[in-house]
């Protein structure tokens, strides 16, 4: 098994903070002799996050209004991230499909399946940076509520977290949309040559 500096800070980092929001809220004193220990521990805690923030998906498309590679393939993006060829795209697509009435996930798969053999585009690098953005906003979901709980008398906590929570939220759903569009966009690249 390889590991990468990336898989290895994307389960560290979620680990960390929600090792650290669970040592604040059952006040056990950070002990400095314990930094091999509480990193992996962190380690394993990040990789139970990916895990759930993959469980989570579903939830997270409900919150987005949708699952954005069906939406940019409809042609809907969002206030900053928009697909102008939708219908091009979805026509190349079922073309190639080989069930009759395919849906959008089957087309996104389509898409995904031919084009997974690129070694020059950026989807790889988008798909890491869009799971790393949902392992951290479920992350805050889960530790958020634990500070807030054990600040709950600070209102200084709710400004600066409840923000936070909506920041990750919002930055995970662009960074799907950036990864559901760069599939698409290379699909289409790759058809046109």
């Amino acid at each position: 098994m390889n590991f990468k500096a990336y898989d290895i800070l994307a389960s560290l980092i979620p680990g960390f903070l929600i090792l650290l929001a669970g040592m604040q809220f059952f006040e056990i004193p950070f002990n400095k002799d314990m930094a091999l220990p509480y990193t992996a521990e962190a380690f394993l805690l990040g990789y139970i996050i990916n895990a759930l923030s993959s469980w989570l998906e579903s939830f997270y498309y409900w919150t987005w209004k949708g699952k954005p590679s069906t939406k940019l393939l409809r042609g809907v993006g969002t206030w900053k991230i928009k697909f102008y060829t939708a219908e091009k795209v979805r026509t190349l697509l079922l073309e190639e499909c080989s069930t009759e009435n395919p849906d959008m996930d089957e087309l996104f798969s389509c898409a995904l399946r031919k084009i997974s053999g690129e070694k020059e585009g950026k989807v790889e690098d988008l798909n890491s940076g869009y799971a790393f953005s949902r392992s951290l906003l479920t992350t805050g979901v889960i530790g958020i509520p634990f500070v807030l709980y054990q600040h709950a008398s600070d209102i200084r906590f709710f400004l600066i977290l409840l923000p936070l929570l909506f920041v990750l939220w919002l930055r995970a759903k662009q960074r799907a949309y950036f990864y559901a569009r760069e599939v698409l966009n290379s699909y289409l690249k790759l058809k046109q040559l």
